[in-house]
């Protein structure tokens, strides 16, 4: 669970009972108070239903070496079964308690039959319509600002001192604009300017993306269901969780946990992506968390584990991003079997199949086999195999120095099986960005040897 290297060695640093003036546990939680720096102890909690952790630490990662050491000293036995929670522990177990009920009778809600069905649509509709005119004016603004810095150069950003703030009064508008998704996209973007010397290029592919936005917006009224959905989910449209539940697909299945991407954000806003891989239905998922100001995410997902659960899909062509059902995974599957690692033998064709089904999704899962790491010129590539022709044998990969190096430690430079985000518009074709790495062995048991860690954006 720990979130990097750091964590874990603070943890254990931490893993000694004497440091611990107090310790708990029973069915539900487990805490205890640990004696830091100053002179009132840390206050350490873990939910065991998710688990999820809290601590009074102003640390930002999730969870804390306060938390991790809790859980191996609970581990390791030293701390006591039985007895009554504190009340800081019971005011957040009944908090999250109720926060729980209150989810679960709003789904329910959702699902129940409103008391009068053409009023509640009459309502809907034109809260969406005020939203779609307030949507519609912001990217008219944005395609003609786009059309200046077309006709001004778009070399020319880089030596202008202005630029940025230009740049983050647009992302400003956008998310008046209530186009939250838009703005992101801009904020993203501007870190490509003066990043490396073919810069403007990969700038205009980006501005070809947020066209194609532009136009859809545009044209809206003639756009199917599916489409509409993936245009509202790309200007961060947000779908009510509640009617996803009811109306999207679910597909329960064992869920391969193959990529994790956890990011803080500004504002201490942490975005956790959960990429999954299904065992029988040889769907990918992505499972996208948030959580603000040092709270922890409400399920723990460990990378290159099994989870037997069932997901809901969020609407539209080729989806990925979906729900769990229930809120907390039903089962940690010890036994699982191994990873299919036939996910990677139509991987090209799969992903060249999302894309023209769903242009607008930022990123896409992509898997491949028997790909090997090289450093050359400055840069991280992955050598890919001949039979996945259609890409150069060369592409770029975004992946720490240390981590890569560490990769290569474990593989001897050997081929392995990768899976990562594809990243279109940056390079000559994209980038790859490498966020696990396995090895099957003799029997054809595949096992997670390297996960990406948290990053900072």
């Amino acid at each position: 669970m720990s979130p990097d290297a750091a964590s874990s060695k603070a943890a254990k640093g931490l893993q000694s009972i004497s440091k611990w003036p107090s310790t708990g546990s029973n069915a539900a939680a487990v805490w205890g108070e640990c004696q830091g720096s100053g002179s009132k102890p840390y206050q350490t909690q873990v939910d065991l239903s998710g688990p999820a952790f809290k601590c009074s630490c102003p640390s930002r990662k999730f969870p804390c070496k306060h938390g991790l050491a809790l859980m191996l000293l609970r581990a390791g036995g030293q701390v006591g079964e039985g007895g009554e929670p504190p009340e800081w522990v019971n005011n957040w177990l009944a908090g999250r308690q109720d926060k729980a009920e209150k989810k679960e009778a709003k789904a329910a809600a959702a699902v129940a039959a409103p008391a009068d069905p053409e009023a509640a649509a009459r309502q809907q509709a034109r809260r969406e319509d005020k939203r779609w005119d307030k949507v519609a004016a912001g990217m008219q603004e944005l395609s003609l600002w786009m059309q200046d810095m077309v006709r001004s150069g778009l070399a020319n950003l880089a030596g202008d001192n202005q630029a940025r703030a230009q740049w983050n009064n647009m992302a400003a508008r956008m998310v008046d604009a209530q186009a939250g998704g838009m703005a992101a996209r801009i904020k993203e973007a501007w870190a490509l300017v003066d990043s490396h010397p073919a810069w403007p290029r990969d700038l205009l592919a980006q501005l070809g993306h947020w066209q194609l936005l532009v136009d859809a917006v545009q044209r809206r009224e003639s756009l199917s269901a599916p489409v509409k959905a993936d245009v509202m989910a790309a200007l961060g449209w947000p779908m009510d969780k509640a009617e996803v539940l009811a109306l999207g697909e679910q597909v329960a299945d064992e869920w391969h946990v193959v990529g994790l991407r956890s990011m803080e954000r500004e504002g201490r806003l942490m975005e956790r992506r959960v990429w999954l891989q299904g065992r029988q239905s040889g769907r990918a998922a992505l499972l996208l968390d948030y959580s603000q100001g040092g709270r922890g995410f409400e399920t723990a997902w460990l990378s290159g584990r099994s989870y037997r659960c069932a997901l809901h899909f969020y609407p539209g062509h080729s989806p990925l991003r979906a729900l769990l059902a229930g809120g907390n995974a039903e089962a940690l599957v010890e036994q699982a079997a191994p990873l299919n690692t036939t996910v990677a033998a139509a991987a090209l064709a799969d992903l060249a199949g999302r894309v023209a089904a769903n242009p607008l999704q930022a990123a896409q899962p992509l898997w491949c086999a028997q790909v090997q790491l090289q450093f050359a010129d400055g840069q991280w590539w992955a050598i890919w195999p001949e039979q996945q022709g259609g890409l150069p044998s060369q592409v770029p990969v975004v992946v720490a120095d240390d981590e890569a190096w560490h990769l290569l430690a474990l593989t001897g430079g050997t081929p392995m099986l990768g899976f990562g985000e594809w990243e279109p518009g940056r390079g000559h074709v994209g980038c790859w960005r490498l966020l696990s790495a396995w090895q099957t062995d003799a029997a054809g048991v595949s096992q997670c040897i390297w996960h990406h860690r948290s990053e900072n954006i």
